[in-house]
């Protein structure tokens, strides 16, 4: 077994581990942050709403909370970091729709606590503006006639959460972070050595860990991970958020976020799918993210509500995330991003929703809890912001790809018809960390079409099973209990022969 030691141990690769890492990196700061899972992202983000600034919704948070704070600290900072990081954005705005006094009623509260909390923390760019009837037909001519106004959010953007989070891992790495995956950890301890310096000793499935300072962002598991070194001094309860999602034939009907209520929405996302949700209910099993036809039609009914046209064979897809929640009395969405009161130097995060929106300002506040409790932060005088991002084929010119295939003919090679991904990108994302089917599905999108990859999945496990060196038997979905093959063809009838 392996022994490792480093000065922050960041516990969980979601998009607040990664965030974290990528801001102390930008410090002479020894750090080791450890994932569970084969790739990073790939557990509350990935169910995320694909929103990088929320609207008026999420504008309209208390003031005063941390969540509103690191929320608010945060919408500055988003824009120029996907610009940083090569990550896709659009620009869409967001419309909360009404359609009688009382909604009304609530639509003015809401633009007060956004104007207050404007007034505090953003200033006069992030105000919010009523739509009336006619301009809300002229925007939108395909939503429920019902709705006579809106409250208009012209700030939210969208953007591909997972690609943003895995480009923050991959800048992190490039500046110096050591990130290791398939690494759970399983037991945490406290010790005094020499002069009363604390240190923790943590247990992993990969070897031990000694470290000055844990990060805790281990997400749906990040009660389980204070409860190892006894700082579970805060509240969780989760609940499972569903998200469907439509076929991309659809991406036209609506041209922004539209929300009714706080639990009906439709979300296009930047890859021209509409996202539909979400009732929120109980998690009644941990670590347990199975639909059921129960949600799926709960959810088509709540965003039948605001696109009357749609139906159930438009969804192509639907999956259960989910969002860490406190307690009634604490706050219900407030957020954890604090030292614990009975660990000193192991802070917790636990964020609900807009996680992926707030992440960098939380990111800023991790690090100067770090610094509080006695990390010494000198900067990193080689510090490289920027990453490229692979090329998406199907977005260039007709003379880009000419360039591109010229220089790679694999980039002239199509092998997912569904989404336009071609060998080259996908040979790319291999080059950049893929080691299976999920892993290129989240670089690149083969996969992510109407067929789920029923064309596409032999010849990109053909190209995984060629780049890696490894037989096809071995290439799995998304980690070692997901195998896709496993026997080649005719294997058992020979051995039974035999």
């Amino acid at each position: 077994m392996s022994k490792f030691e480093t000065e922050v141990l960041i516990i969980g690769g979601g998009v607040n581990g990664a965030s974290i890492a990528r801001e102390l990196s930008k410090y002479k700061v020894d750090v080791i942050l450890v994932e569970k899972k084969v790739d990073v992202g790939q557990s509350i983000t990935k169910h995320s709403f694909s929103n990088v600034k929320q609207g008026s919704f999420a504008q309209a948070f208390r003031p005063g909370d941390l969540r509103t704070k690191l929320l608010w600290d945060s919408l500055p900072l988003m824009g120029p970091l996907c610009e940083e990081l090569d990550v896709p954005t659009k620009n869409q705005g967001e419309l909360r729709v009404y359609s009688n006094a009382a909604e009304l009623a609530s639509a003015q509260e809401n633009k007060r606590l956004a104007d207050e909390n404007a007034t505090k923390y953003g200033g006069p760019d992030f105000g919010l503006q009523w739509i009336d009837t006619e301009t809300l037909r002229s925007w939108e001519p395909n939503i429920s006639k019902k709705f006579v106004g809106a409250l208009y959010d012209p700030n939210l953007t969208a953007t591909d959460p997972v690609r943003y989070t895995m480009a923050l891992v991959s800048n992190a790495k490039k500046n110096g972070v050591n990130v290791v995956l398939e690494t759970e950890v399983e037991a945490i301890s406290r010790r005094e050595e020499g002069r009363g310096l604390q240190v923790f000793d943590v247990e992993t499935t990969r070897g031990s860990i000694k470290c000055q300072f844990i990060v805790n962002a281990a997400g749906e598991y990040v009660h389980e991970v204070a409860r190892m070194a006894g700082a579970d001094d805060f509240a969780s309860f989760p609940l499972i958020i569903y998200t469907g999602v439509l076929d991309k034939k659809l991406g036209g009907l609506v041209n922004h976020q539209i929300m009714h209520h706080a639990t009906s929405y439709v979300n296009p996302n930047i890859h021209d799918n509409l996202f539909i949700g979400e009732p929120l209910t109980p998690w009644k099993k941990y670590h347990d993210h199975a639909t059921s036809k129960t949600l799926a039609d709960l959810g088509l009914k709540q965003a039948q509500d605001i696109l009357p046209d749609i139906s159930p064979t438009d969804r192509i897809n639907y999956h259960a995330g989910i969002a860490m929640f406190r307690d009634l009395e604490t706050g219900w969405e407030e957020y954890v991003c604090a030292i614990s009161r009975w660990v000193p130097k192991f802070i917790n995060i636990q964020t609900s929703v807009p996680g992926v929106s707030a992440s960098p300002g939380t990111a800023k506040y991790t690090v100067k809890l770090l610094a509080r409790e006695g990390l010494k932060l000198e900067e990193n005088p080689n510090f490289d912001p920027y990453e490229k991002a692979i090329p998406d084929f199907s977005e260039l010119s007709d003379e880009e790809k000419k360039q591109l295939i010229a220089q790679d003919p694999r980039y002239g090679h199509v092998v997912c018809r569904c989404e336009t991904v071609t060998e080259g990108e996908i040979v790319e994302a291999i080059k950049r960390g893929a080691r299976t089917l999920d892993g290129v599905k989240f670089r690149c999108r083969p996969g992510m079409g109407r067929c789920h990859g029923g064309f596409c999945s032999p010849r990109v496990m053909a190209i995984l099973s060629r780049e890696l060196n490894i037989p096809e038997e071995q290439i799995t979905k998304k980690g070692p209990v997901s195998r896709h093959l496993l026997f080649k063809s005719k294997e058992l009838l020979r051995s039974s022969q035999s």
